[in-house]
Parts: structure tokens; sequence; C-alpha cells
């Protein structure tokens, strides 16, 4: 898979690609999905990249799993908690 491709899923917001392309034999590829999956921010990726992270076998992959994970569940974080806020008012 190419970093285009990866670009199109991203845009497409087709999380379930962009996970499946953690997978991917080769490490850019994971790289680049973890990035994607972690600007995108949906819930859906939070346990691959938490997995990911501990997991792949490239050091790269492996940070910028856990970057991602970290931007996914900050996001998630702070709706959350702006919906609660919404709730209190």
């Amino acid at each position: 898979m190419q970093k285009r491709d990866i670009d199109t899923l991203r845009r497409a917001r087709n999380i379930e690609g962009l996970i499946r392309a953690l997978a991917d034999p080769e490490a850019n590829t994971r790289l680049t999905a973890a990035e994607a999956l972690g600007s995108v921010g949906d819930e859906r990726a939070v346990d691959p990249l938490e997995r990911l992270k501990f997991s792949d076998t490239d050091v790269a992959v492996r940070r910028a799993a856990s970057l991602a994970h970290i931007q996914v569940v900050a996001r998630l974080a702070a709706k959350r908690s702006v919906e609660d806020m919404r709730r209190e008012t």
C-alpha cells in the first residue's frame, strides 16, 4: 500500500481500512496508517493502536502508534468533557 492510498483512506475517514493497514508488511505503511488514525481521532482506533505500540517490530512504528494513541484518547476525552459540560448547563 502506498502513502497516497493511506491519504485516500484518511480523507474518506475509512477507519476500518486504516486499521487493516496497521498490519501491512511494510513498516512505512504501518507508520503512515498510525499517523492517519491519530489525525482522524476515531474511537475504533484506540485498541488497534494500543496493541501496535507494544507489538510492532519497528521502533518508529511503535513510536507513531503511541503518539497516535495519545492523540485519539485525548480527543475523545476532550469531546466527552465538552458533552458533560453541555449536560450540566
